[in-house]
């Protein structure tokens, strides 16, 4: 007979695919803390509300405890962690490890992520078609475009943008660039630039702009094709996607905060 904390971490785990982080942490709450499949099933949770440090203070809890090492579980949520902070080699090593236990194709899409940031696109789209033949419907292959038609979605996506929008554009140049790289990276706060982001905002924004002060860089928005063509499964998805990260970095451009952003509506 399965035992209470087996039943609760189950129980717990289903929340969680759900999309119920917060009743997961309720749930485990109540679960002895010598257990370490409650700390790691609280450091996913805590990744699912966007709290990378609760994350890795719960995961580290995990790592302390006897039994974990073997857990896919663990090793998945370590993984995940690890690539929010951009330790990259430690990430890779561990999705690895889950890959040789069971080749998803979730496990197979980050791989291919780590392969789009070595610059390795051929092994990156390799791993995409596998992960394609694996799980279609849950991985197919995204579109790939060339500069010249990335380019061209990009003019579309921003004929689609509000007028004040479009108009921030005149002070804001937009960089294409095929994945982020560490040196874009704060890594005091890593949670907000994860290695699959679509865009970033980098600069003073509106508000804070001085024209005494030449010393802050203009402001420019990133669009990471690899990670745009990532998240979509056709043209008029990653039309749509570029449309949603430009109307996200230029809102803070404009001034707003994460949290402002995320009240504007960005459909």
């Amino acid at each position: 007979m399965p035992s209470y904390i087996d039943t609760a971490i189950e129980r717990a785990w289903s929340l969680l695919d759900r999309g119920e982080p917060q009743k997961a942490l309720d749930l485990m709450a109540g679960v002895d803390s010598n257990a370490a499949r409650r700390w790691v099933v609280e450091s996913s949770a805590y990744l699912e509300l966007d709290d990378l440090a609760k994350a890795r203070a719960a995961i580290d809890r995990a790592s302390a405890l006897p039994g974990i090492d073997g857990d896919l579980n663990y090793q998945w949520t370590k993984a995940e962690i690890c690539l929010r902070e951009w330790k990259l080699a430690e990430a890779e090593e561990l999705y690895q490890k889950v890959a040789a236990a069971e080749r998803t194709s979730a496990v197979l899409e980050r791989l291919s992520l780590l392969a789009d940031l070595r610059h390795d696109q051929a092994g990156a789209d390799r791993l995409l078609a596998e992960a394609e033949e694996i799980d279609a419907d849950e991985a197919p292959h995204p579109p790939r475009l060339s500069p010249q038609q990335f380019e061209h979605v990009l003019d579309e996506a921003i004929e689609l943008l509000p007028e004040e929008f479009r108009a921030a554009l005149d002070a804001v140049r937009v960089v294409i660039e095929a994945v982020p790289t560490e040196s874009m990276i704060d890594k005091s706060d890593c949670a907000e630039t994860p290695p699959d982001m679509l865009g970033l905002f980098v600069g003073a924004s509106k508000l804070d702009q001085s024209t005494e002060d030449s010393a802050v860089l203009p402001p420019q928005i990133f669009l990471f094709q690899r990670n745009l063509e990532r998240a979509s499964i056709d043209r008029d998805e990653l039309l749509h996607e570029i449309r949603i990260t430009l109307y996200h970095e230029l809102g803070h451009y404009l001034g707003f905060d994460e949290e402002g952003v995320a009240g504007m509506g960005l459909e």
